[in-house]
């Protein structure tokens, strides 16, 4: 089921008869599409949103990348505690 390297399946066409076709992968959404769903904001994928808000466009942004940039501010916390406390203990060692 190969033709010149590209796969291809065998599907039922509307006139009932086997065909082959080129294989293709169902098209995934992008993540902004999804959130955009879920929030009810109309968007389209590879579109241009110039008439989207900027409310609009902050709240597909901001389910994107708020856990991320949460997630970094912790690590960075973390981060700086963990520097603190070892320059407590280099002090009190010396």
């Amino acid at each position: 089921m190969q033709d010149s390297g590209r796969r291809r399946v065998k599907v039922i066409g509307a006139d009932g008869q086997i065909h082959e076709v080129p294989w293709t992968a169902p098209e995934r959404p992008s993540a902004a599409k999804l959130v955009a769903d879920r929030l009810g904001t109309a968007y389209v994928d590879g579109e241009d949103h110039g008439e989207m808000t900027a409310k609009e466009a902050g709240e597909i942004g901001g389910h994107l990348g708020g856990p991320m940039v949460a997630r970094l501010v912790a690590l960075a916390k973390r981060d700086l505690a963990y520097g603190h406390v070892e320059r407590l203990m280099g002090r009190q060692n010396n």
